[in-house]
């Protein structure tokens, strides 16, 4: 038996195996509202939650749409998960492109309730906040992933001043203040064929390949989190 302190064992160190905590990006959609009684991000951020995509887990959640409880819900998120990046999303019903969005303003301004009944008017997301946020994603290199697979993409310069404005505001708000200098922003996508039945010449795509574009930019974000985006 070897005498602790002496022989060569007192020159060994055990290896003892670090948890290393996998990078997550933060992956939200939206639930149905309005006269929109399906809406594609929210279903796809159920079934992305707990995948690996791009070599990173994702939090997918589906958000309420009403800011008395997704701006709380998304901080919240934010704090508990303290992800590599954020990717908002939500439906935009007319749009034929996927749209990458650029800019978030600093400002609600409802043309029709959200679901706890509440229409904002030219109101502030944050009183003290800044006019308006950049995205912080990939954005060029989202787009040229996106045309690379053949899915209509666009760069958009207005995400509404509804709730998808809000969300984009409100996670870069977040990380803004928490000090997090991870990609983040938020997409708009089509609505899909089955919800636009009863609108002949609406713009639609299916959500097979709305969830292709998507796992695409994650892989982008993921990318982006990796080299400083």
């Amino acid at each position: 038996m070897v005498t602790a302190g002496t022989g060569r064992a007192a020159n060994l160190k055990l290896r003892v195996p670090i948890a290393v905590r996998m990078r997550t990006i933060l992956f939200t959609g939206y639930e149905p509202y309005g006269r929109e009684r399906y809406n594609p991000t929210g279903v796809l951020a159920r079934a992305f939650n707990g995948h690996r995509i791009g070599g990173v887990r994702i939090r997918g959640v589906q958000i309420p749409v009403a800011v008395e409880s997704a701006g709380p819900r998304l901080r919240k998120l934010i704090h508990e998960v303290q992800p590599a990046g954020v990717l908002a999303t939500g439906v935009a019903p007319g749009r034929s492109h996927i749209s990458v969005e650029r800019v978030a303003l600093n400002v609600l301004d409802f043309r029709i309730p959200d679901n706890r009944g509440r229409t904002y008017r030219d109101e502030a997301i944050r009183r003290d906040g800044p006019a308006a946020y950049f995205s912080t994603l990939p954005v060029r290199r989202i787009l040229a992933a996106l045309r690379k697979e053949g899915i209509p993409t666009e760069m958009s310069n207005t995400a509404g001043t509804y709730l998808c404005n809000f969300a984009m505001y409100t996670v870069l708000d977040a990380l803004a203040a928490g000090g997090h200098a991870v990609p983040a922003g938020f997409i708009h996508v089509p609505q899909t064929p089955e919800a636009t039945v009863d609108r002949p010449g609406q713009p639609s795509m299916d959500l097979a390949t709305t969830r292709r574009a998507l796992e695409v930019a994650i892989r982008e974000v993921a990318r982006g989190s990796r080299q400083g985006r």
